[in-house]
Parts: structure tokens; C-alpha cells; sequence
């Protein structure tokens, strides 16, 4: 306990010292919210919920950096594109590095593309994964992808027994097809998300996509700022692991994740049937050498659901939009097949729907946070090595110099120009090749399965679309709010509604039906 005592003593000196000792170029930090002597801006973040609408208030006060003292730390919030593009595309660098997180380095950051510390490692895990995510591989998991759309869209329509989240969340197995080759038998998946750290990690041997679910959030909500005063005051990281209740729990928590996702590596590269895998492919890479079983395994934060959610909600609160998009389908589509990548070039309101749901509710609207690793100026701006910058992707989709006063509203034809035909639509030619969002992050640190998920995505809406009418549904009471993790955390969390699915027309139902015997019969052969 004395040398506890005497580290926090040191502890406070050093800021003391570093907090009265500021000049030169510190003077020309950017501007922020005025903090309270010792702990800075921490009280304000301390406790409060989706941190991205706070940030982009101040945005609007102190520009496209706002600077934050936490506890004698640096941190900026980068809240517009043009800021977030100069620094970490063009000056990638010295930006690609993460800040350390204490709470997340315990349960194993370092193993997971999206939270390790720039370093060999990392680097091996994204050249790794870029090999087998890229734009021209990403082709090669089209026949899954269309599956489980047939088998998402299908249990929409027929299954009474769950709930729409719960119909929503089996949308997400094509993830787990997709990175372990674990395909599904059944469109009912029941996936609950850990609400709170400290209770027992749940991950049911059983059912890969709720383990990955849970996972995940237990790495977002780490990260939220704020969450641990270990991140702030890292002296705490010395108290004995027997009076830290963080402590024992992130311990407990990454042997758990670290074994299951070595079994689920184990289990894709052993599978006879050679279905085509990230695991798998990464088994056969080059690029894959020195990385062990687990880095390997450890691929994929899912937010499919949480996107498809915000879809189905901007369906009722924009029946318009749908509308729309269902005569595009019947005019390139028609209604006696249903929607394939083959038909993606011709379905621009399809592919604009896509980008205006990832711009309108991003599903990680706040980044984990990279680092400054030396001394950098922005617009007369100091930046000081070490700072760690947050990404406001909500600030940055929802820039009205960008998109126009409207940005609040769901309008996919933001990224759309009328053609010589009345009604069509053409994307516009700074969005063909591009996302129109910053959804996907910047630089190095960029979303390396964008491709996979944007196909994903656009199969899932299409194919729901072409078969099912998504209504508003005031027959049913209003459940609580629906709750997809911790309150304080990275993912965006889903709105509380109800929907109901109705049959577009009589041969969707006939083909829908069939298309999933096809399916699971397949599927049923295989395992």
C-alpha cells in the first residue's frame, strides 16, 4: 500500500508540474469547453450517454477540433472530414497508432485488427486481412451473402415466434459464414447482448454470432470514454488485482474470448467441406505468416444488425424512400426472380439507400481514438505528440456544408441525379466509386471489410425490398426500449419500434418459399 501511496504522489506531481509548466506551443492548442483545476474536461464526460451528439454541439463552438484535458492528457475530437482526411489519410504515418487503453489492452486489444497498438503485429493482421477482404476477393462470398439475405428475408415474413430484433440479429450470421464458415441451419437466432461489463460474459458455445455479439460490445464499451478512471489516472493500474473488480473481470474476460476465437479458427480450417472462409483463406496465406491461430481469428466486429435495424426504421419513417426503391426493383429486377450482384450496377437507389443509412445512423458513430506519435500543426493548430484523437463520424455525416440543411433526414437522393427517363435515377459521379459517408473511418485505420459489408448490406435491402412491403405496426403495445449493450458505448444504439412484413405480391411468396428449401436443403446436405 505504501508504494501505491507514494506512486499516486508522484503521479500528482508530474501533472502538477506538467499542468503549470505549459507554453510555447501549447499556447496555440485548439480551442475547447473550459474544464476545473486537476481533472480538466473529465466531469463533463463522465456519465453520459452517446458522447457523439455532446461533441457535435461543441463542434458548432469551437470548431473542427475541440481539444479536452483529461486529467493532464490530450485529447482533440475531430469533428469534420476535411480535418479527419488532412491528418490521417495524408499524414497517415504519424496517425495510424492507438493511445493505450488499460481496460482494453487486459482483454486483448492487442489481438483484434480494429483495437491493437500500431506495431509488426498489427501490421501483419491487416495485410493479412486486406488479402482476403479486398475489393476484387470480396466477390467470392457473393453465394453466402445471397443466402442468408433469402434466409433473412424469409424469416421476416414467416416467423411469428420471435421478436423483430431477434429476426433482425439472424441477418448477422452472414458474418459468421462469411470470417469462420459457420453456416446456419435456421434464420431463429436469439442473440442478447451483454448489457453490463461487469456481469459474466456470455458466450454460448452453441451460437458464434451471439458470442461474437457479446464480444464485441465488451470491447466497444471499454473504450468509451469516460468508462474507467484507470484510463485516466493509469496509477490505479498498479492496485492489486484482488481490490480491482475491472481488473479481475477483463482478466477473466480475455481467456474466455481468446479461447473461443482459437476455436473458431481451429474449426474453419478443419472444415472437409472447404467452404470459402476468411479463416480459411488466412490459413493459406503468405501474408499470414507469424500470426498466431487467434490473431487470425479475430476478424470481424459486427454491426450488420445494428445497420439493418436503422434500415427497416428509416422504411417506416420514410415509406416514400421505399417506395421508390421497390419500383427501381420491379423495373431492373421484376417479379419473377429475386434480386442478385449482378443486378447492383443497376440499381442505384438501391446502393444510395445503402450509403444513406450508414451516413444517417452510423453504427460506430465515435471511432477508437488513434494517437499523435510526434508534434503536428493543423490550420495554426498545435497538436502535441501524444495527443489521442477521437473520430465524431456522427459530426462528420451529419455536416451541413456537406450534405445541406436536411442532413437530420433520411434522403437517399443526396447521392443521386435524375436521368432523361422521368423517375430513374443515376448515382452521382463523385459517389460511383466512392462511399459518401465517413462511416468506414480514414487512413490505415480504415474499415478493411467495407467491401463485405457494403455487399452485404446491399443484398440484405435488396432482396427485402423486392419481396416484403415493411409497414409501421401500431396492432402490438410498445416494448421497452430495446438495449443491444452497455448504455455508454461505441455502438449506436437502435431506436424502440415495430414493424410488420407483408408479401409485395403473390409470386414473392411462391419464389421466397423456394429459394429457402433451396437453401436448407443444401445446407442440411452439408452438415
Amino acid at each position: 500500500m505504501n508504494t501505491l501511496l507514494l506512486g499516486l504522489a508522484a503521479f500528482v506531481l508530474v501533472l502538477l508540474i506538467r499542468l503549470y509548466s505549459r507554453g510555447g506551443d501549447r499556447k496555440h492548442l485548439p480551442p475547447g469547453p473550459p474544464g476545473v483545476p486537476i481533472l480538466g474536461n473529465l466531469p463533463q464526460l463522465v456519465g453520459v450517454s452517446q458522447l457523439w451528439h455532446t461533441f457535435d454541439k461543441w463542434r458548432y463552438e469551437y470548431g473542427p477540433l475541440t481539444y479536452l484535458n483529461m486529467v493532464g492528457k490530450d485529447v482533440m475530437v475531430l469533428n469534420t472530414k476535411a480535418a479527419a482526411f488532412e491528418l490521417l489519410e495524408r499524414r497517415s504515418a504519424i496517425y495510424s497508432d492507438r493511445p493505450r487503453s488499460i481496460v482494453a489492452e487486459y482483454i486483448g486489444s492487442q489481438l483484434a485488427i480494429p483495437f491493437a497498438r500500431y506495431g509488426k503485429s498489427w501490421q501483419n493482421m491487416r495485410r493479412a486481412a486486406h488479402e482476403v477482404l479486398n475489393a476484387r476477393v470480396s466477390s467470392q462470398y457473393h453465394p453466402v451473402q445471397t443466402e442468408e439475405a433469402i434466409i433473412l428475408a424469409n424469416g421476416l415474413l414467416y416467423d411469428k415466434s420471435s421478436t423483430l430484433l431477434e429476426k433482425i440479429n439472424g441477418s448477422a450470421s452472414t458474418v459468421i459464414s462469411v470470417v469462420y464458415g459457420k453456416r446456419s441451419l435456421s434464420s431463429e437466432k436469439k442473440v442478447q447482448a451483454t448489457v453490463d461489463p461487469d456481469e459474466d460474459l456470455h458466450l454460448p458455445e452453441s451460437d458464434p454470432l451471439q458470442s461474437l455479439c457479446n464480444i464485441g460490445h465488451r470491447f466497444t464499451s471499454s473504450l468509451y470514454p469516460g468508462a474507467y478512471l484507470v484510463e485516466v489516472l493509469p496509477i490505479l493500474d498498479y492496485v492489486p488485482t484482488a481490490m480491482a473488480r475491472w481488473k479481475r473481470n477483463a482478466r477473466r474476460d480475455f481467456d474466455r474470448i481468446g479461447g473461443t476465437f482459437h476455436k473458431f479458427y481451429n474449426d474453419a480450417v478443419r472444415n472437409d467441406e472447404q467452404r470459402t472462409s476468411l479463416c480459411a483463406n488466412l490459413a493459406d496465406s503468405q501474408f499470414a505468416t507469424g500470426l498466431t491461430n487467434t490473431e487470425k481469428a479475430v476478424a470481424a466486429l459486427e454491426t450488420t444488425s445494428t445497420t439493418l435495424s436503422f434500415f427497416m426504421y428509416a422504411m417506416i419513417q420514410y415509406p416514400k424512400a421505399q417506395e421508390q426503391a421497390q419500383k427501381e426493383l420491379d423495373r431492373v429486377v421484376g417479379r419473377l426472380r429475386s434480386p442478385n450482384f449482378t443486378d447492383m450496377a443497376h440499381l442505384p437507389y438501391i446502393r444510395a439507400i445503402v450509403k444513406e443509412v450508414l451516413r444517417w445512423q452510423p453504427a460506430i458513430p465515435l471511432v477508437v481514438p488513434r494517437m499523435a506519435m510526434e508534434d503536428d500543426w493543423y490550420e495554426g493548430r498545435f497538436i502535441p505528440k501524444g495527443t489521442a484523437l477521437i473520430l465524431n463520424l456522427w459530426s462528420m455525416n451529419h455536416d451541413r456544408e456537406v450534405y445541406g440543411p436536411d442532413v437530420d433526414q433520411f434522403r437517399p437522393e443526396r447521392f443521386l441525379q435524375q436521368t432523361e427517363k422521368e423517375g430513374e435515377y443515376a448515382l452521382r459521379p463523385e459517389y460511383v466509386n466512392e462511399d459518401g459517408h465517413c462511416s468506414y473511418g480514414f487512413g490505415r485505420r480504415g474499415c478493411v471489410g467495407k467491401y463485405v459489408a457494403d455487399n452485404a448490406l446491399f443484398i440484405d435491402m435488396a432482396t427485402i425490398l423486392w419481396a416484403l412491403r415493411i409497414e409501421p405496426d401500431t396492432s402490438k403495445p410498445t416494448e421497452t426500449p430495446v438495449k443491444r449493450g452497455p448504455t455508454k458505448d461505441l455502438v449506436n444504439p437502435i431506436p424502440d419500434f415495430q414493424c410488420r412484413f407483408l408479401s409485395r405480391f403473390p409470386e414473392a411468396d411462391t419464389i421466397l418459399q423456394h429459394l429457402h428449401e433451396e437453401v436448407m436443403q443444401e445446407r442440411n446436405n452439408e452438415a
